[in-house]
């Protein structure tokens, strides 16, 4: 973008010295070439004129070009072209110390800003082009330049004056093209209007609109910006006064003042919005679908609004306040950012601290009462080749790895409570540390559900392949609480216990939920289930049994002294997964794995009813303890719960004809050791096996 600004200041003089040029010549064409041969060597660009040129000499001296084009003489593709581009110059002035430009102004301009997947850029011009500088050139170097400044960095002389009556762009597009990043950037129906710009110190207004639009965006977004400018070159300093920046429905107001931008810069301003609808501008940028409001009016609800003060030099950043009215709480914050040095890498340092946030309005109402929506068949229709194969060619979201090992980072964030859709997280306080390639977060108990919740968070980007942990810790959350928001613990009370590591590695956010890694043990206390589903599935099972189960005499809601288990996971979320779940004398295993794009899940269950020692809080014959049942459970998230598990009959009349043989087995063999004579047991036994068999 710098090279561009240069390019188009360079451009602007140069068309002042080819209307001098044309004064001497005659013949269209031979202007065209001088025009087109002064651009070529002083920027290494060339310049296709394919329309018409005119020349004005009185009473000023006026150019105008039309159908021009810029290119990069090693790339095909054009940087820069507009239908028409006209000049105008005050001819006394360019006598005098300030040189007065009556117009400038171009109609459907157009550039092309690309980059390469190698990061090579179509603006970037050879060392051997004719843009070089020769070494005996007689025009001064950037060095000489700024020798020109003494010392203690006083200018020693004043740059000439310039001043713009008009400076006019209509209808004009940039086009952004990143390889290298995957990004695309368009920025179409531009114009720009200023009046009397000039850079002596005088006030001067200008007013830019535009669409902008990046390649996940659905729609173009209407931006704005306008300001009034005072800008005194010779003094190095730049002022914008009443700034405004505009998108739908956001107004962003302020002034910034930068100094000493000739030799030492340095900048102040403060920044503020009235309140705007947060959804609505989320909707604007495209990061939300648009939804028909039903309410009427402004819900003062979902309203923000901001202030910020800031200063800086170029070693470093201050935002001494960034204050944010949101969510009915007042959240306060400042920053300190020093930029990276040859001694020391980027450094920041923040605080943010926030009052009772109620983030409701911004979830949907739930109640534990609503029934889940039934599972819907799946549609071929939507999982075309087409489809697959757009998902497949998303970029993956890479980790900012190179920015983690490039600075250092201190920072706390203080919450009093955040509440959303009634379940309220209290004193919330964030803790984070970047340092040496160590990226750590530590999230300090929260109380949560008459509990706590705490959480620590490592990133080593130190090797070639950054590994995360994560651990997470929960102490006797209240499940009474939790049913509401959670439609399946409404069969399950009890305090809970929870301890969580898991582990991960990759460059990419995809490729670290590809090898997560890990496991959650748990257990619930004074606790009360609903043992629906057990009940259902030992009613099948009982079914098949020769003697029958007294199964329906069972109670619905069981207490348990032991109620624990734990998740073992290998190799990311969709692996397969082993399982355990122990309430006293009833024990459930198994392995299977989670589809979170189908929502659905598919584990093979092992259900078994322990003997002693175990208490016997499930009673069931003595002849099927220890007897571990093969259940099904696969579904759909959204089924109902009863739906969930299933016997394997098949498996089921297996068990109980083995089961039948070997209760067959232990009475005859009772019956030989009770009544057949000693001498003669072997040989019953011998023939009592060859029957079985």
């Amino acid at each position: 973008m710098k090279n561009f600004l240069k390019v188009l200041a360079g451009f602007v003089v140069l068309l002042i010295i080819a209307g001098v040029l044309l004064i001497s010549r005659v013949n269209t064409e031979s202007n065209k070439t001088a025009i087109a041969d002064a651009v070529l060597a002083a920027t290494g660009y060339e310049l296709i004129i394919g329309g018409d040129l005119s020349l004005s000499l009185f009473p000023d001296l006026g150019l105008s070009l039309a159908d021009v084009r810029l290119k990069n003489p090693a790339y095909p593709v054009e940087l820069a072209s507009t239908s028409s581009a006209v000049l105008s110059v005050d001819l006394a002035s360019m006598l005098s110390d300030q040189i007065q430009v009556r117009e400038i102004s171009t109609e459907d301009f157009h550039a092309n800003y690309y980059i390469d997947e190698e990061g090579n850029s179509i603006w970037s011009i050879a060392a051997d082009s004719g843009a070089a500088s020769a070494p005996d050139s007689d025009l001064p170097s950037a060095s000489s330049s700024a020798s020109s400044s003494s010392p203690d960095g006083q200018e020693t002389g004043d740059v000439t004056g310039l001043s713009v009556e008009r400076l006019r762009i209509a209808n004009a597009s940039i086009d952004i093209q990143d390889l290298s990043q995957g990004a695309r950037y368009q920025i179409d129906n531009l114009t720009l209007d200023s009046r009397d710009t000039n850079i002596d110190g005088r006030p001067f207004s200008i007013d830019l609109q535009f669409d902008y639009e990046n390649n996940g965006m659905s729609a173009a977004v209407p931006l704005a910006i306008r300001s009034e400018v005072v800008a005194d070159i010779n003094a190095g300093k730049l002022q914008l006064n009443d700034l405004q920046f505009s998108v739908t429905p956001m107004l962003v107001s302020g002034d910034v003042t930068i100094n000493g931008f000739n030799f030492s810069p340095s900048y102040e301003g403060s920044i503020s919005a009235a309140p705007f609808d947060v959804l609505v501008l989320l909707e604007s940028l495209g990061m939300r679908e648009g939804q028909q409001d039903l309410n009427f009016g402004v819900d003062t609800d979902k309203l923000l609004s901001f202030d910020m003060r800031f200063n800086g030099t170029d070693e470093q950043a201050n935002i001494p306040a960034f204050n944010i009215e949101f969510a009915g709480a007042n959240i306060e914050s400042d920053a300190q950012i020093r930029l990276a040095s040859d001694l020391a890498p980027l450094n920041v340092s923040y605080t943010v601290s926030a009052g009772a946030l109620d983030l409701s309005p911004f979830f949907p109402e739930s109640s534990g009462d609503e029934e889940p929506a039934p599972a819907a068949a799946p549609d071929s229709s939507e999982t075309s080749p087409q489809l697959n194969e757009a998902a497949q060619d998303q970029p993956e979201t890479e980790l900012p790895v190179d920015l983690i090992n490039s600075m250092t980072l201190l920072g706390e964030i203080s919450i009093e409570s955040i509440t959303a859709s009634g379940m309220q997280f209290e004193d919330v306080n964030i803790f984070t540390n970047v340092e040496d390639g160590l990226l750590d977060i530590e999230v300090t108990p929260i109380s949560l559900l008459d509990g706590g919740l705490r959480s620590t968070v490592r990133l080593n980007t130190r090797s070639s392949t950054p590994e995360l942990q994560i651990s997470l810790t929960a102490d006797n959350l209240n499940l009474v609480d939790l049913a509401p928001y959670l439609s399946r613990f409404n069969t399950l009370t009890g305090f809970l216990q929870l301890e969580s590591t898991y582990t991960a590695s990759g460059n990419t956010v995809e490729s670290m939920l590809d090898t997560v890694s890990g496991n959650t043990a748990f257990s619930v206390s004074e606790n009360s289930v609903d043992i629906g589903v057990i009940k259902q599935v030992f009613t099948a099972i009982a079914a098949l049994s020769p003697t029958g189960e007294a199964i329906q005499q069972w109670p619905d809601v069981m207490r348990f002294g032991d109620m624990s288990g734990y998740v073992l996971l290998e190799q990311g979320l969709e692996s397969k997964q082993d399982v355990k779940l122990r309430m006293d004398n009833f024990d459930i295993t198994g392995s299977g794995q989670i589809d979170l794009e189908a929502q659905s899940f598919a584990y093979d269950m092992l259900f078994t009813v322990l003997g002693a020692p175990h208490p016997q809080t499930i009673p069931v014959n003595e002849l099927y303890h220890n007897v571990s049942w093969p259940v099904d459970c696969s579904a759909a998230f959204a089924e109902e719960v009863n739906r969930y598990c299933r016997p394997d009959f098949t498996q089921v009349r297996e068990i109980f004809t083995q089961i039948g043989s070997n209760a067959l087995r232990n009475e005859l063999q009772e019956t030989i050791t009770d009544q057949v004579p000693d001498e003669l047991q072997d040989a019953a036994r011998g023939l009592l096996r060859s029957i079985l068999n």
